[in-house]
């Protein structure tokens, strides 16, 4: 059951410590402000020593900002879960100062936030609600412990899916053909607007499990040692995204700037993802519901010179993605890319105006992160966008889960192409470790669950994106060096 509104308020100013996945234990730490310890109580020692710290100008300007909210709820120094319902702390939460430190710092201390889990509350655990803010929740109602957070007891609107099938015989409206080629990416650090923000991962993706889950849920699959309750915590509407939520977090840490060089390099032409797909209404604001399209999904190898992102780019094709050709070999002479494509959508169809690939499928969808190319092959994906204008669609969604190590195995030949001494040893270990933590679904081959007692050993991911309209594709780039694997020996 959800606390009231204003309880959320005031829990928001200690739930900023919440959103990645690298955990710390301990007592509080040394040199405290006088409100560590009651912050202790309700998050956990472990977080305020990690945070103290880590960040602890940053604590200090949310004891100093904050000192009457925290006062409040800290009478004497002491956490009291009675007054942190009060609407007298909703008020101190809602003073200008507050405000401004919370609207100041969104992202909080991130590589501590793993660690940061409340426990003092008497209605339950702090998570992630569909409005980006902080709920409580008790064993009924949504995101309850034992249960009553399955999709199918709650209202049909409640669960984040992509839109169903259309009814009736209605056939393809159009017999054209794009090619839309993907320009801007969204792995989970920020919004669509290109804003970081530590809660847009709750917006990329979609319910794949059937359930709105909670750190107080118990009715999931079981985390691994070490893990954070909150790799649990579903996205707005039950949207499963642990890559968003915890993985992209340790990826920032290592880089800041992972996103903005992904896009740059998209943008310049080092690569792409293309759909190609026949029967596709993209006129701005169109509702048309039918079935009977179709589609294929192709990569694009690096764009010779500046990409004019039109339906004059002849973007080559990566071979490597095309039945009947090897990376190094390339393909036969006369081969189509489109009528040879690995990946194929037969059962597309377009509903309320937006695209579905239709039965989920495996699909390997690089990107590029660092300078290099990072596969991850998502098993049960879906694939839909929106119509933006004729030759251009908007709020594009990837979504479904990459097996735990098939990400630990991707991300060290990534690492281990910058230096080899991340292919083994600690450096790495522990990267892969915090990984492994992260796994918050189950995978048996290409069927997705959820299942207590069973141990997880997937990681659930949503990505966004916008793409343009270009050249069908008809151009396969040649056979490229082969690349050898880094850590292939062991580094």
């Amino acid at each position: 059951m959800r606390t009231t509104a204003w309880t959320e308020t005031v829990a928001i100013g200690l739930a900023l410590f919440a959103g990645a996945v690298i955990a710390c234990s301990g007592t509080i730490a040394s040199g405290s402000g006088q409100y560590d310890s009651c912050l202790g109580t309700y998050l956990g020692t472990g977080c305020i020593s990690c945070v103290r710290a880590n960040c602890g100008s940053e604590l200090d300007g949310l004891e100093s900002s904050c000192s009457d909210m925290l006062d409040c709820i800290c009478p004497g120094g002491t956490f009291s879960a009675s007054t942190l319902q009060s609407q007298t702390c909703a008020q101190k939460a809602q003073e200008s100062s507050c405000q401004s430190w919370s609207q100041m710092n969104t992202n909080f201390c991130a590589q501590c936030s793993g660690s940061c889990n409340s426990s003092g509350s008497s209605s339950g655990g702090v998570s992630s609600s569909s409005s980006g803010g902080v709920s409580s929740s008790s064993g009924s109602g949504s995101g309850g412990s034992s249960g009553g957070d399955l999709c199918s007891d709650l209202p049909s609107s409640a669960c984040q899916h992509p839109p169903p099938a259309p009814t009736g015989t209605t056939s393809m409206p159009t017999t054209l053909a794009h090619n839309y080629a993907i320009h801007q990416m969204f792995l989970g650090d920020t919004d669509r607007s290109g804003v970081t923000s530590a809660n847009a991962w709750q917006t990329f993706g979609y319910d794949l499990d059937g359930k709105i889950t909670t750190a107080s849920s118990t009715d999931v699959c079981t985390l691994l040692a070490g893990s954070s309750k909150q790799v649990q915590v579903d996205g707005n509407g039950g949207i499963d995204n642990s890559w968003g939520a915890n993985i992209m977090p340790i990826m920032t840490t290592l880089d800041s700037t992972v996103s903005q060089q992904t896009n740059q390099s998209l943008q310049a032409g080092a690569w792409t993802q293309m759909t190609y797909v026949v029967g596709f209404d993209d006129s701005a604001g169109n509702t048309t519901s039918a079935f009977g399209l179709t589609g294929v999904e192709l990569s694009g190898a690096a764009y010779p010179g500046a990409p004019s992102w039109d339906p004059s780019t002849v973007w080559p094709v990566a071979p490597e993605y095309i039945n009947g050709c090897t990376p190094t070999g390339g393909c036969p002479t006369g081969t189509n890319p489109i009528t040879s494509a690995q990946i194929t959508f037969p059962m597309a169809f377009q509903s309320g105006g937006t695209f579905v690939s239709g039965t989920p499928i495996a699909m390997s969808f690089p990107i590029g992160i660092g300078g290099q190319s990072l596969v991850l092959n998502i098993q049960s994906a879906i694939l839909t966008f929106e119509p933006q204008a004729p030759g251009a669609v908007t709020n594009g969604v990837v979504a479904g889960v990459v097996a735990t190590q098939d990400i630990i195995n991707a991300l060290q030949q990534v690492a281990g192409r910058i230096s080899t001494s991340l292919c083994t040893g600690s450096a790495f270990q522990s990267i892969a470790t915090q990984i492994e933590q992260t796994s918050d679904i189950q995978l048996s081959g290409s069927i997705i669950s959820n299942t207590p007692g069973a141990a997880c050993n997937a990681i659930s991911i949503g990505l966004g994106f916008n793409a343009t309209e270009i050249a069908a594709p008809s151009v396969i780039a040649p056979p490229a060096p082969a690349m050898p694997n880094p850590c292939g020996d062991g580094g």
